[in-house]
This record gives structure tokens, sequence and C-alpha cells, in this order.
């Protein structure tokens, strides 16, 4: 039955669809748990937010995000700008179609830039922690390609984590300023770059008292947690230099 059509009742719990939570309890190694813990997601939520500020002064009409995975950036984008005709695409099928199981109302392809073509220009596009991911000897290629895919004129917005953070197993590289310039200028102007996610002794302190990577337990008390997001974001999402970030951002025009 279509969500159009269906009851009240129906209807309510088509809208709980919006979250997997019938996968949340799980046993494991004969163990129960109910729950599900990412350290890393108040970083993560930073590193989006940091892009949306990036785009808060420009007026634009189309934005394709390269290498969207699961899609939630858009998700996020659009709770903030539902009239940007916004397109995500990755070369992972499994992604594709987690992003489009839980977002329908956001546009997804699979798409292997390398290779694909688009077949349309955007005002912007974006590449949210995309770079790290890509062979080296692919970069420059890749690069030219989102160029490709962008109006005159048009903005380009990157994160990828910086060389002051160790590089990751599933990584190929960490980046610098220097490094993004290097590989950016053939094909953008750098607008700026903007160092973040701030490394802090203090901050990583208070996460591992709030359950650390969540192996033995969890403070889930709605608001300590808010508390130590709004001091994120606050005080240690942007980074006073390059020198003591955890990420950067390059903002870039064609």
């Amino acid at each position: 039955m279509s969500p159009d059509v269906a009851d009240d009742e129906q209807q309510i719990q088509e809208a709980q669809y919006d979250y997997p939570y019938h996968y949340i309890p799980r046993v494991e190694d004969g163990r129960f748990s109910q729950l599900q813990y990412w350290s890393w997601g108040m970083h993560y939520l930073g590193g989006m937010r940091v892009v949306i500020d990036q785009l808060e002064p420009w007026s634009f009409d189309s934005l394709i995000d390269v290498g969207c995975g699961d899609g939630r950036f858009l998700r996020e984008l659009a709770a903030e700008r539902p009239s940007v005709d916004s397109l995500g695409i990755d070369y992972s099928e499994r992604s594709i179609a987690m992003a489009r199981g839980m977002n329908p109302d956001v546009d997804y392809e699979v798409v292997d830039l390398l290779s694909d073509e688009v077949g349309r220009e955007f005002d912007v596009a974006t590449a949210v922690e995309v770079l790290e991911h890509i062979p080296p000897d692919d970069l420059r290629a890749f690069v030219s390609r989102i160029a490709d895919l962008l109006a005159d004129d048009g903005r380009f917005v990157l994160t990828v984590p910086h060389e002051n953070k160790p590089v990751q197993d599933k990584h190929y590289q960490h980046f610098s300023a220097a490094d993004l310039e290097s590989l950016l200028t053939p094909r953008f102007e750098i607008v700026e770059f903007v160092p973040f996610d701030k490394q802090s002794k203090v901050f990583t302190a208070l996460e591992l008292a709030l359950g650390g990577r969540g192996r033995h337990f969890v403070v889930n008390s709605p608001p300590v947690v808010d508390t130590l997001w709004t001091l994120y974001r606050r005080r240690y999402l942007y980074a006073d230099s390059e020198s003591n970030c955890r990420r950067i951002a390059a903002v870039c025009r064609r």
C-alpha cells in the first residue's frame, strides 16, 4: 500500500522506517546488545556541519555530492536547503542502495566518476571525506572530473583528514593544505583552507569519561551528551591553525 493512501496507524509505522530500528537489538557471540554506539559520531556530524557552514553564504540551485556513501550529508543539506536540486553519486551499489532506502526523497545514482558520465552541470560540488579513499595515481583525474561537473564559476567544498592524524587502514593517505593546493590548483582557484576538528586532550578526556569507544559503558543522559555536543561545536569544531587540526576543508572556485 502506498504511504499516500495508508491510514493513520500505517503512516506512523511508515514514518518509523526513517531509521532501521529493527536492526538495533542483536546477539553476537551469544551476547545480547540493544545499543549502537559510534565514538566518532560527534566528529562525523561536525564535519558535515563545517561543509554546510561554508555553503551558507552562497545562493545556489544545484549540488552534487561526490562519493556520497550512504547519503547522510545530503540528508542534512535537504533539511536546511530543501529547494536545492541535489544528487549524490558513488561507485558502490551497496552504499547507494542504503542511501536510497534511508532517504527516499533524495536522488542518488551509482556512478564511477573516472569512467561514467553524469550528463549535467551543477552550481556546487562537495566531497566529504572522499579523497583519502581514492588511489593516489587516480587523484588528479578524479579532481579534474569533479571540475568538469561544475558550471562556470562553480564552487567545490571538500574535507579530508589532515596529515596530523595517523593514516587509517582504509585510507590511502592524509593531506596538508600544501598537498591539497598542489592537487587542486590545476583546475581550481583556492578560496580558503579551513582547519577543523581541533586536537584537544581536554575534549578527549571528556569523551572518555562519557564512555570512550563504548566497550564497557556509555553515558547517555540527554542533557550531558547535548552539553558535550554544544561544547564541541563552540570550542573544538574549528581549529586555531593547521598545526592543531585533525581534518581540513578546502573551499574552491572552478
